[in-house]
């Protein structure tokens, strides 16, 4: 099944719904990566799985770190002002 086909009926769900499926989804894909977040009573576990995620990388991009897009976003926000204007 692919993602498109997905999509309408996951817009359908209840908020709640929305968010068990999106708490499923986020085990899943740790499951995938050879981690697990489930609640672990065991505190050697849970250290071992807060180590690995502490070594996980994750890149967070924003338009407000990166020149270009600021730029790109001001010459856009001047040539519809411009165009606004005339």
């Amino acid at each position: 099944m692919s993602l498109s086909e997905i999509l309408p009926t996951v817009s359908q769900l209840s908020h709640q719904d929305k968010l068990r499926l999106i708490h499923f989804l986020l085990l899943e894909v740790a499951k995938e990566e050879g981690c697990s977040l489930e609640p672990v009573a065991d505190t050697q576990t849970q250290s071992t799985l807060l180590n690995q995620l502490s070594s996980t990388e994750a890149v967070v991009w924003s338009p407000q770190t990166d020149n270009q897009a600021v730029q790109a976003l001001s010459d856009m926000l001047l040539t519809a002002q411009e165009a606004n204007n005339a």
